[in-house]
């Protein structure tokens, strides 16, 4: 007998009775279970598409979009232009200062005293810093180590966010891969139940098999509609880090991470981690800065030499009436302060020591990261090749299953076991595909590219 006949087709009558029906043209039995009910895709009601353009949305727009409007990294850059402010505080005290006062005093006769013959004054004071042993420079040099390092964190957190957007947008892509798996997995199984039914009313199949079709049905409806629920809620996901309202209607286009030519050698991708992870870069400034902030703190107790001149006036009515100029050095030096500057001098030297030690710590984390993103992509790969060879034996046990069942000398139940085969394997495939991409992306960052 064929096992190649189409789908639906029902076998040769055979004689001596019918499979799973009755003798002398008893009517099939009934099953009279309720029949299973199809939910449909979930909405969630939002604003229009306006901020993020035309979809489909690439994977690339969706990062622009990010870096562009997601709070973290607008914070980050919020905090370069304070770091800004503070190398400016700091490089004021190597220029001119300027100052100017005026008072009128009006004083009264108590006893023995005269009225105050010039109540008006004004004075224009201007002091330069000549030397003070670089102390006042090192503090500048602190503060632009500590902007370049902010300038790092902020390349950091653009990093951090891109793999966020693209995780999420993988997630989305297969999670709508997925949707679409469960799809054709019920309809599958409402052919089979309509199939099952028609060869129970031809008194060709038992009505167990239309029990199970049923079943099979219902599992399938109940995995479909959590897997709508899983890319509604990815989407929202995915929404929220790109810095839009949440419930903004996306649709992604298809990805892929661009491999890198290093990605299978260990050690280049090591050298690359050590040499452009911003990370690493901001714990160095970070070290750097501590360095500055010790050398400047040792110079406390040391003199301090400034330019000083001015013009003073003074008069009854005018306070300029009468005017004069003065101008020379000032030199100030605190050579006791109680321990104030040993004390500060201790500080700085414990926080170079912490600042060297978390850049040995985030040099250890960057190794680990390009280590655990290496062996995830290695493996993604291997699942993946192994994924495809399970759809392709799996849909190959669906048609043979299939053939033999309409041929007559197969089981129901081989049938929709080979279905459920089927299904679990196109979702490993979807799910290697997707930890391929991630797992490329998350690379990409372990190592410092944006």
């Amino acid at each position: 007998m064929s096992a190649a006949l189409a789908w639906g087709q029902a076998p040769p009558a055979q004689s001596g009775g019918t499979q799973g029906g009755t003798q002398g043209g008893t009517p099939p039995p009934k099953v009279t279970t309720p029949d299973v009910k199809i939910p449909g895709p979930l909405t969630l009601i939002g604003p229009s598409q306006a901020e993020i353009g035309a979809q489909p949305l690439s994977i690339t727009e969706a990062v622009n979009i990010a870096l562009r409007k997601q709070p973290l990294v607008n914070i980050a850059k919020a905090n370069i232009i304070s770091a800004q402010g503070r190398v400016e505080q700091a490089a004021s005290g190597l220029y001119p200062q300027f100052t100017a006062n005026a008072a009128y005093q009006n004083q009264a006769s108590i006893r023995n005293s005269g009225p105050v013959l010039d109540p008006f004054t004004a004075s224009v004071t201007v002091s330069q810093l000549l030397f003070d042993f670089g102390r006042t420079r090192d503090q500048v040099r602190q503060q632009n180590a500590l902007e370049r390092s902010i300038r790092w964190d902020l390349t950091r957190t653009q990093q951090t966010t891109a793999l966020q957007v693209k995780s999420a947008f993988y997630n989305l892509v297969q999670d709508l891969a997925n949707v679409t798996i469960s799809e054709d997995d019920v309809a599958n199984r409402q052919h089979e139940l309509d199939e099952a039914n028609a060869r129970m009313n031809n008194g060709l199949g038992a009505p167990v098999d239309v029990l199970q079709a049923k079943t099979n049905l219902a599992s399938g409806a109940v995995s479909l509609s959590a897997a709508r629920d899983t890319a509604l809620n990815a989407q929202v996901l995915l929404a929220q880090l790109l810095g839009i309202n949440p419930r903004t209607p996306i649709v992604p286009a298809s990805a892929k991470e661009v491999p890198l030519d290093m990605e299978s050698d260990i050690e280049k991708l090591m050298t690359a981690a050590m040499t452009d992870r911003p990370d690493i870069k901001s714990a160095k400034e970070q070290v750097t800065a501590a360095s500055f902030a010790v050398s400047q703190a040792r110079k406390g107790d040391l003199p301090r030499v400034d330019a000083v001149g001015g013009v003073n006036g003074k008069g009854p009515n005018d306070p300029f009436a009468t005017q004069a100029a003065a101008y020379g050095l000032v030199v100030s030096w605190t050579f006791g302060n109680g321990g104030l500057t040993a004390g500060q001098v201790k500080e700085a030297i414990g926080n170079e020591d912490a600042a060297r030690q978390t850049l040995i710590q985030v040099s250890n984390q960057a190794i680990a990261d390009v280590g655990q993103a290496f062996v995830d992509l290695q493996s993604a790969l291997q699942r993946l090749d192994l994924a495809q060879v399970g759809v392709a034996n799996a849909q190959e046990l669906v048609r043979v299953d299939e053939g033999r069942y309409e041929g007559g000398i197969g089981q129901f139940l081989d049938v929709t076991t080979a279905q459920s085969s089927l299904f679990t394997a196109k979702l490993s495939l979807t799910q290697a595909q997707g930890d391929v991409e991630r797992a490329r992306a998350k690379l990409r960052t372990a190592i410092g590219l944006l």
